[in-house]
């Protein structure tokens, strides 16, 4: 079973070893039974986890933080305390427990209200009010991620690219020392010792670079915009935005998408016909993550163009879920045809290359001559995601050759997981050959 098959929809026997996984099993002993590796099986426990508790909270939550005892963003009519707070909790706990750097814990009562009301400018879309009033916070709540994500995303939302390109880029630097800082101290670098964490709130560096790439990105996307604008198609790109409108579409999670694609089919055909003079309008969309962001891939997809593809490599990197899995999923339609591409994209915006290795997975499957010399490039790379996820490929690929090479990697980049479960599945498959 391939990573993407698995995360599509998930068969019973593997949601049950991924309930097991978010409970504290040991993916080693669960995928024994199970025709994925134990690799495999943590890779699609963290996305089954990500894309549940975004489901949660897609719709008043996706705007800010849940109270204990506001109503439940499940729609059940209790209060969120008594209903699916612990699950969401759980959740985060597991995803906090799969990288090295951990986040301040939350406070009990979600997050404070200065904060939330940054939160609702955004989704009121108060921009202008927005800029000024969290540009007020900073001097006060300097280290506070929540504040800085607020002012960047109001100024995407108001064209002012440089300026969020600027706190964003800043914000990550700052995160990575911070991450550098607590590995090396277990504790925060911008907090004195002994001081309670839950007073301020630090994004991961990885989120920042995610946040850093889109507003790059939105740059470059709006300067494709041609002038004059073909009004029809910005009339069929507004229809699509009335997919954000709650009041029109009060469904969430898989019946929201449901009543939105059954509602909006017409206009998402019509921009698939309208050609790939409608690409510059929907770039448009995907500087912030919507529900009109869901329906960008599969429009853009079909217009097959290389500009088409190299806009769907660039969205992927958004890290925005559902979106990015949709765009892999059609980039991996292209096969062989995917390789010039994928060895293109790691040869430009290196400093990006952590959020690049979606493409690197894709090639599990992929039969395609060549795919084992790039995949042997790679081993090469600075990145050691990069190399980490190579190797974790090459593993499935069983090529037992390559066995030396990718413990020479391992040892350079220090003993990554993947790369590691790789080589134990090399010799093990060298073992039973022999």
């Amino acid at each position: 079973m391939s990573n993407t098959e698995a995360r599509e929809k998930p068969n019973k026997e593997i949601m049950v070893a991924i309930q097991q996984v978010l409970q504290g099993g040991n993916p080693e002993e669960i995928a024994q039974n199970l025709d994925v590796s134990p690799e495999q099986l943590v890779a699609l426990t963290e996305s089954f986890a990500q894309q549940t508790y975004q489901e949660g909270l897609l719709g008043e939550a996706a705007k800010r933080k849940i109270g204990r005892n506001e109503p439940c963003p499940c729609g059940s009519g209790k209060k969120y305390k008594k209903c699916c707070l612990r699950k969401h909790e759980k959740i985060k706990d597991h995803l906090r427990s799969s990288v090295d750097f951990q986040e301040p814990e939350a406070e009990e009562e979600g997050p404070p209200e200065y904060v939330i009301k940054g939160f609702d400018l955004l989704a009121a879309n108060n921009y202008e009010e927005a800029i000024t009033y969290a540009n007020n916070l900073i001097s006060t709540h300097p280290q506070d991620d929540r504040i800085h994500d607020t002012l960047a995303t109001a100024y995407l939302a108001t064209n002012l690219y440089d300026e969020a390109t600027v706190i964003c880029r800043s914000r990550w630097e700052v995160a990575r020392e911070e991450k550098a800082f607590f590995i090396e101290h277990g504790r925060h670098k911008r907090l004195p010792e002994g001081e309670d964490s839950g007073a301020v709130h630090f994004y991961a560096p990885e989120t920042w670079l995610e946040k850093y790439w889109i507003a790059l990105k939105a740059k470059d996307f709006s300067s494709l915009l041609p002038e004059p604008q073909d009004p029809e198609i910005g009339l069929l790109i507004a229809e699509l935005q009335t997919a954000n409108d709650l009041d029109r579409f009060p469904e969430q999670q898989d019946k929201g998408l449901e009543q939105r694609r059954k509602a909006l089919t017409p206009t998402i055909e019509q921009l698939k016909a309208a050609g790939p003079d409608a690409l510059p309008y929907l770039l448009q969309i995907m500087s912030q993550f919507s529900w009109a962001a869901l329906f960008v891939p599969e429009i853009i997809a079909h217009y097959g163009t290389d500009s088409a593809i190299r806009c769907l490599m660039d969205i992927t990197m958004f890290n925005y879920h559902y979106v990015s899995e949709a765009c892999l999923k059609h980039l991996e339609r292209l096969g062989a045809d995917m390789l010039p591409h994928i060895r293109e994209a790691f040869s430009r915006d290196k400093k990006f290359d952590l959020l690049k290795v979606g493409f690197i997975n894709m090639l599990s499957n992929c039969d395609a001559q060549g795919v084992d010399d790039l995949l042997v490039e790679f081993l090469e790379a600075e990145e050691p995601a990069v190399v980490d996820w190579a190797g974790l490929v090459i593993g499935k690929r069983n090529r037992t050759d390559l066995l030396a090479a990718l413990e020479e990697a391992n040892s350079r980049i220090g003993n990554k997981p993947r790369i590691g479960w790789a080589i134990n599945h090399l010799k093990k498959t060298k073992e039973d050959k022999q």
